[in-house]
């Protein structure tokens, strides 16, 4: 490693990659000083953050290491989703993870297979389920695999920073041991811009859901490291769904970090909204107490009061979806590179506006922030506490209530119809506190129950029960367990609903009559609510089972779990060539790495670096000059990256600035070679695909073709 203090070239060189960003986002705020407020980026793209964590580790780490921190990683391929499998908590005949082949995509690895494109598609398996196991993997982990780099690339989740891990499984074949590195983030935001995993728009025909793209990988074979060649939209969609699920974990962190504050009416707003996703959870995710005068004074007056401040214009959440695309509608040959070109209007690199923008409404912001924190337990999770709230219960009993409700019944056969209402009125009786609806069917032994409520939250709805009918002369009652699957049933508060009787007197023959519903309401949550613990740092889904534990009186959960030695693919240490100076603070982080992918035409010997300039240099100019073409019209996306850079920046009239630097010395190789400086059409007329190969084979050593 060089060292910043003492290296001028290093300094330069670690600028582009760490500093950069941070400056862009000061000239922004700059820029924007005094106009009309914008939404904040709830994760920004012009910010990818360090490769290495500063803190904590990958899932992935913690998955794939023994108790020791040792690397242990699976091979072949489905071994290693066989470990994820079991982390889980997942068994073959329901499997969390899903997979899809996808032979010509838009990765880096995209013209890894040629001219075999359909011989060797890239693996895309994500977990997209919760299972019954000790991690909580949901939406969490995402590999692709292509097997002609032996190379798996990684995203997976850090709890501690709450953020997504970018890495690469290197050497991942039979005869090698694999190695783990962390990747250039810089690289890496370029495209997944919301911090996370992303994913095709439906109908995925990238993916072998498409019938004529699944046709082909079954001329080469059945199925592909476990994965069949013939899918449906299935797996697609639930890999879609878990990346959409996923894209979400940052605003809920930065509305649990920054909506509520860190004044001591932050604390307040935390625990409140804990209590409020535990309601939400143990409902089944259909409502919470959110009419409560402390959940509208801690959680929705503190968001309001800090997003007023914070975010006048709302948080924008990224988007992780990037169009539809079917590689096979321009070309029909299976050895043609045409196939792996992908054109500016579906490369993942153009920028890409905000799924949507939430808030400035301090209501959607809490709803949002419970809803959210909801998703860091799975199911298992919830049954686990309902089950810890029913042992607390059997030591201690909680207190119980009752409300009575007039119904009106229909009976046909041994099916009973009944709606029951109990309303307070200016000139009623009844408290708000005992305003009640139920509606629902009961059979001989069992029903449904459409709705419950009790006073003014929000109704619960479609569960289930089972009915026990007596009767002596007229009287006849049904007595009704209500059952959520299976957890108790609760009301947002929290409270169980113990029982609920329907009686009524008079002849079984009536077709509608009159009766009264008793519900017997235990207030079991509140104890609940009396341990609740606000955790330091970020949410994390572990919280759970740590609350769990303390209700049942037993020690908090630790991971056991010891992560390996986190580290990056750095270069060798090595001074600056001269003929990348004009390029490094502008594409070092990106092409000055050890990766192959994107080109490193600035990585090695000046040997090298001046045979790869050489060898790239018409497509850098292509790239390069697309900042100068309307967007409408480009046949590739431009380079720098418009995510990485301002408007404007790249048109410059300062022969000096770096990008002029670099685009003229570009220009320079080129006139040595054509004898001018081609024009763009010049240098399309057979296609950005076919232009010569970015690196040349002579200045590796490597007759492998690198064409991105």
């Amino acid at each position: 490693m060089c060292d910043p203090n003492y290296d001028l070239m290093c300094a330069a060189w670690m600028k582009s990659r760490w500093i950069m960003p941070v400056m862009l986002q000061l000239v922004i705020a700059l820029h924007a000083h005094g106009a009309t407020p914008s939404p904040v980026w709830a994760v920004d793209p012009a910010v990818p953050g360090a490769d290495l964590p500063r803190a904590g580790a990958s899932l992935f780490d913690l998955i794939t290491a023994d108790a020791q921190g040792r690397r242990q990683i699976p091979f072949p391929f489905e071994r290693l989703i066989a470990r994820v499998e079991s982390a889980a908590g997942c068994s073959e005949p329901d499997p969390c993870t899903r997979s899809v082949l996808i032979p010509l995509g838009r990765s880096l690895q995209r013209v890894a297979a040629f001219p075999d494109f359909f011989a060797h598609p890239r693996v895309v398996s994500a977990v997209v389920a919760a299972g019954r196991g000790p991690s909580l993997l949901r939406d969490r982990i995402y590999l692709g695999y292509q097997d002609r780099t032996d190379l798996i690339e990684v995203i997976s989740y850090n709890e501690t920073l709450a953020r997504f891990e970018f890495q690469l499984v290197k050497n991942y074949r039979a005869d090698s041991t694999p190695q783990v590195v962390y990747a250039p983030r810089t690289v890496c935001i370029a495209c997944h811009q919301n911090h996370g995993p992303i994913f095709s728009r439906q109908v995925w025909l990238e993916t072998n859901a498409n019938p004529l793209i699944a046709t082909r990988l079954e001329q080469q074979h059945v199925d592909f490291h476990g994965v069949a060649a013939r899918t449906t939209t299935d797996a697609a969609n639930a890999i879609d769904d878990a990346t959409d699920r996923a894209n979400r974990l940052a605003l809920v962190q930065r509305l649990w970090r920054d909506g509520c504050g860190d004044q001591p009416s932050g604390a307040r707003c935390r625990t409140l909204a804990l209590i409020a996703a535990l309601q939400y959870g143990l409902t089944g995710e259909r409502a919470y107490d959110s009419r409560s005068s402390e959940f509208q004074r801690d959680v929705v007056e503190t968001l309001g009061r800090n997003a007023r401040s914070r975010w006048p214009a709302g948080i924008a959440v990224p988007n992780p979806d990037i169009p539809n695309r079917d590689p096979l509608a321009f070309t029909q040959s299976n050895a043609s590179i045409s196939l792996a070109n992908v054109s500016a209007q579906f490369e993942p690199l153009l920028p890409r506006q905000p799924l949507e923008i939430v808030g400035p409404s301090a209501r959607e912001l809490s709803d949002q922030l419970v809803r959210g924190l909801a998703q860091f337990w799975s199911d298992a999770d919830v049954e686990a506490l309902d089950r810890a709230i029913g042992y607390r219960d059997s030591k201690a009993v909680a207190a119980e209530r009752s409300i009575e409700i007039p119904c009106s019944v229909e009976s046909s056969g041994d099916r009973l119809r009944f709606v029951c209402v109990n309303k307070p009125a200016s000139s009623s009786h009844v408290a708000a506190a005992d305003a009640a609806e139920l509606a629902g069917t009961v059979m001989r032994t069992g029903g449904s129950l459409d709705t419950v409520s009790v006073g003014d939250a929000e109704p619960i709805r479609h569960l289930r029960v089972d009915a026990v009918n007596h009767a002596q002369g007229e009287s006849h009652s049904v007595l009704m367990t209500v059952h959520d699957g299976k957890r108790t049933a609760r009301l947002p508060d929290g409270a169980a609903i113990r029982l609920i009787s329907l009686q009524w007197t008079g002849p079984v023959s009536d077709k509608r009559f009159q009766a009264v519903a008793t519900m017997a309401i235990r207030d079991d949550f509140t104890h609940v609510a009396d341990r609740v613990e606000v955790p330091a740092g970020p949410v994390r889904s572990v919280w759970m089972a740590q609350m769990t534990a303390r209700l049942r009186g037993e020690a908090a959960v630790t991971s056991q779990a010891v992560a390996p030695t986190a580290q990056t693919d750095e270069l060798a240490s090595q001074p600056l060539v001269a003929a990348t100076l004009p390029f490094e603070a502008e594409c070092g982080s990106c092409h000055h790495t050890a990766q192959r992918s994107p080109p490193n035409f600035l990585t090695g010997s000046a040997r090298r670096v001046n045979a790869s300039l050489t060898s790239c240099a018409p497509r850098i100019l292509v790239r390069m000059a697309m900042h100068d073409v309307p967007a409408a019209q480009r046949a590739k996306t431009p380079m720098p990256p418009e995510s990485t850079v301002l408007p404007g920046e790249v048109v410059v009239d300062s022969p000096s600035h770096p990008l002029a630097a670099a685009r003229k010395s570009i220009e320079e190789l080129l006139q040595r070679e054509y004898g001018h400086v081609p024009t763009l059409d010049e240098l399309l007329q057979h296609g950005y695909e076919n232009l010569r190969a970015c690196i040349a084979p002579e200045a590796t050593g490597d007759p492998a073709i690198v064409n991105e």
